[in-house]
C-alpha cells in the first residue's frame, strides 16, 4: 500500500505539524534595534561634526585675531598635555581632587537625606525649617571661603568642609520633596498590610523618592567638583585648582589650559557615571524606558 493510501485510509494516524511561529515580533524588535542603532550613530556624528568645528574656530582665533592673547592652540595643547599627563605631579593633582570632592559628596549625602526626609516626613518640622533652607542654599560656598580658611587654613579639610557646605543644599531639598511626594494611599497600604519599617523604606518609602534623590545627588556632584577646584584655587589646597594658580602666576597658559581641561573631563566623566548608575538604579521608571527599544 502507498504512503499516500495509508495516510488516507481510516483511522490511520496522521502526523500533526505545528504552525509557524509568527515573525512579526520578532521583526518590530529587529527594526526598533537598527532605528536605535541608527540613532545613537546620527547622535554620534552630529556630536563629532559640532567638535570639529569648535577646533577649527578655535585654531582659527588663535592664529589670527586671537593671536597677542596667549592661547595655546588646539595641537600646543595636546602637545603640553602629553606631556603632562606622564608626570606624577600630574595625577597626584587629579587624585587629590577627585578625593576632596568623592569625600565632601560623600558626607553632603549622609548628612542631607537623613535630614531632608525627615524634613518632609513632618509638615511642622518643614514649615520650620523653610526659611533657614531657603536662606543658606542661596549663600555660594566661596563666599564662607575667608571663614573656613581662618579654621582649618589651605588644607583638605577646609575643602571638604566648604564642599559639604555647598553640596548638602540640593540633597536636603530633593529629599524633603521626595519625603513629600509620597502619596497617603501609599502609606495607608503599608499600615493595611501591617508591614515592618525595613520593609516600608525598602519596598514603599525608598522606590518613590529614588527620582527625586538621584536628581539632587546628580547637581551636588557636579557643585561638589566644582567648589573643590574652586577652593584648591583660591585657598591653596593641594589639587587640580592649585596647579592652576601656580600656572597662572608664572603666566604658562598652555599648562593651565590642560588642568582646566582636566576639570571639564573630569566633570563629563562624573556626569556620565551618574547617569549610567541612575539608568541602573531607576530601570522601571518610565523616565529611563522611554527612549529605549
Amino acid at each position: 500500500m502507498s504512503p499516500t493510501a495509508t495516510a488516507n485510509a481510516p483511522g490511520a494516524a496522521r502526523e500533526v505539524t505545528a504552525p509557524p511561529r509568527p515573525t512579526a515580533p520578532i521583526g518590530r524588535a529587529a527594526a526598533r534595534k537598527r532605528k536605535s542603532m541608527s540613532a545613537r550613530l546620527t547622535s554620534a556624528a552630529g556630536k563629532l561634526v559640532a567638535l570639529a568645528i569648535v577646533v577649527v574656530a578655535w585654531h582659527v582665533f588663535v592664529t589670527g585675531p586671537g593671536k597677542a592673547s596667549g592661547i595655546p592652540t588646539p595641537l600646543q595643547l595636546i602637545e603640553t598635555g602629553a606631556e603632562l599627563v606622564v608626570t606624577g605631579q600630574y595625577w597626584d593633582a587629579v587624585g587629590n581632587t577627585l578625593l576632596t570632592a568623592l569625600i565632601g559628596f560623600g558626607l553632603s549625602v549622609l548628612i542631607g537625606v537623613p535630614l531632608g526626609l525627615v524634613n518632609g516626613t513632618y509638615r511642622k518640622v518643614e514649615q520650620s525649617t523653610s526659611f533657614v533652607v531657603d536662606f543658606g542654599r542661596t549663600i555660594p560656598g566661596v563666599a564662607i571661603l575667608p571663614l573656613v580658611l581662618l579654621l582649618f587654613g589651605g588644607t583638605r579639610t577646609m575643602a571638604v568642609v566648604l564642599v559639604m557646605f555647598s553640596a548638602v543644599w540640593p540633597i536636603l531639598v530633593q529629599s524633603t520633596y521626595a519625603a513629600q511626594q509620597l502619596s497617603s494611599q501609599m502609606k495607608q497600604v503599608a499600615r493595611a498590610f501591617r508591614l515592618s519599617p525595613t520593609s516600608r523604606i525598602r519596598d514603599i518609602y525608598l522606590p518613590s523618592s529614588l527620582p527625586f534623590l538621584m536628581t539632587g545627588l546628580r547637581i551636588a556632584a557636579t557643585i561638589s567638583l566644582l567648589i573643590t577646584i574652586s577652593a584648591e584655587f583660591l585657598g591653596g589646597a593641594d589639587g587640580i585648582g592649585q596647579r592652576l594658580y601656580q600656572a597662572l602666576t608664572v603666566d604658562d597658559t598652555q599648562r593651565m589650559f590642560v588642568y582646566v581641561f582636566t576639570a571639564g573631563v573630569l566633570g563629563i566623566c562624573l556626569n556620565r557615571l551618574l547617569v549610567l548608575a541612575q539608568s541602573r538604579v531607576l530601570w522601571w521608571h518610565p523616565s529611563e524606558r522611554v527612549n529605549k527599544p
